[in-house]
């Protein structure tokens, strides 16, 4: 079975977060299934940049598993290649998995899959919340109904969540809607470098002055509004008088937020105890979360939010929004799922910080092992099996 994803971005443009990881790896456990060939059609978009790649051929990745870019003729609006050439991908494949909502590959591999008869799996990407909606351009309604909605009933729409589904479903009532979540690679997240909280601050807090944390709190994700940092740290603020040594560190790229979070930080005096540390990666990445003793991330919306079950594979009990698909970690106990107002986040975070650490690890990696990518990829074939036999 020849299975074609188009994205409009793609490993290596992991400036776009963690849905990057995701496809990545959905497509390379994929790949190594049985009578499994896997494509993607993409561009070479990179936030403010282009990737520096080949355009317009195939690169191999792996035996089964190659990767096309287009060349982007305006970076996250437009690729004329892609646009003009992408059906002989479609036309070539048996499925077509295209992901997000408000981009321009999306409706174009809607008409060319219908064009050519291919059954076609939507992955909105969590652009159906509510809060995502009433984000930014007023175009978006007129977007789902004019290069969307004409196409529903030939879709397939994957969820991450049952939350993501009742999304969908609440603005195309008749969808068709199969939940699979994303995934991790669980056996990468238990190799760490453990470091006490001196280190761990000496690393983080760039600073020149030794600083020390009784409590290490830290969160991760791209600055940006959804993600409700601002709560965040107003939360931090109110369990100083019970940690007055704690420390919160906050990782990830700023997009047009970090301004604001420097100056909520000064406003509340607390430039000595919360830090921006910017985008981390790799085995720093793990490092940073596995040594750590609460991640705490009040989004206002995830469809899934991979950094949660990264925390969690590292051993890391979180606190997440109840914009977020997590509500189980209070059923297995490595986590509380609460609103995200800042007095229910600072309740949580209180409470999670007088758990019992180590059988918090011992929970939360518990629960993050059912989400390796290798049993994701085998709910994705299941899928597409059933699609391309109907």
């Amino acid at each position: 079975m020849k299975i074609l994803v188009v994205v409009p971005s793609f490993f290596p443009a992991t400036v776009y977060g963690g849905p990057i990881f995701s496809t990545l790896h959905t497509c390379q456990e994929l790949a190594k299934l049985e009578n499994i060939n896997v494509n993607v059609s993409t561009t070479n978009a990179n936030m403010t940049s282009k990737l520096d790649v080949k355009t317009d051929e195939w690169e191999k990745l792996d035996e089964h598993f190659f990767v096309k870019y287009y060349n982007e003729t305006k970076i996250n609006v437009l690729s004329l290649s892609l646009l003009f050439n992408v059906w002989k991908d479609i036309r070539n494949s048996d499925v077509v998995h295209a992901q997000y909502m408000f981009s321009t590959p999306t409706p174009i591999a809607l008409f060319y899959a219908k064009v050519f008869s291919k059954p076609i799996l939507l992955s909105p990407r969590g652009a159906l919340c509510k809060w995502c909606l009433e984000q930014g351009s007023r175009f978006k309604k007129l977007w789902l109904g004019l290069l969307i909605r004409p196409f529903v009933k030939s879709l397939y729409w994957h969820a991450t969540a049952q939350q993501e589904k009742d999304e969908i479903l609440a603005q195309f009532p008749n969808a068709q809607v199969e939940i699979i979540p994303n995934g991790i690679e669980f056996d990468v997240f238990q190799t760490y470098n453990r470091v006490t909280s001196k280190e761990f601050c000496k690393t983080y807090a760039q600073q020149a002055t030794d600083i020390d944390g009784e409590k290490i709190i830290v969160s991760m994700g791209r600055l940006q509004k959804k993600k409700g940092f601002d709560i965040l740290i107003d939360a931090f603020a109110k369990i100083m008088p019970d940690y007055p040594t704690a420390k919160l560190f906050i990782a990830g790229q700023d997009e047009k937020e970090g301004g604001n979070l420097t100056r909520q930080i000064a406003g509340l005096g607390l430039e000595q105890q919360v830090f921006l540390v910017g985008e981390i990666q790799g085995q720093d990445k793990i490092d940073f979360l596995a040594n750590a003793d609460l991640f705490v991330l009040p989004s206002h919306n995830e469809n899934f939010g991979n950094v949660y079950v990264e925390s969690l594979a590292a051993g890391t009990p979180i606190v997440a929004s109840t914009g977020t698909p997590w509500s189980e970690v209070e059923d297995t106990n490595c986590g509380k799922w609460v609103n995200n107002s800042v007095e229910e986040t600072a309740q949580a975070m209180l409470e999670m910080l007088g758990k019992d650490r180590e059988q918090m690890r011992e929970n939360a990696k518990r629960l993050a092992k059912k989400y390796d990518w290798k049993n994701i990829a085998i709910e994705f074939k299941k899928l597409f099996e059933k699609m391309t036999h109907e």
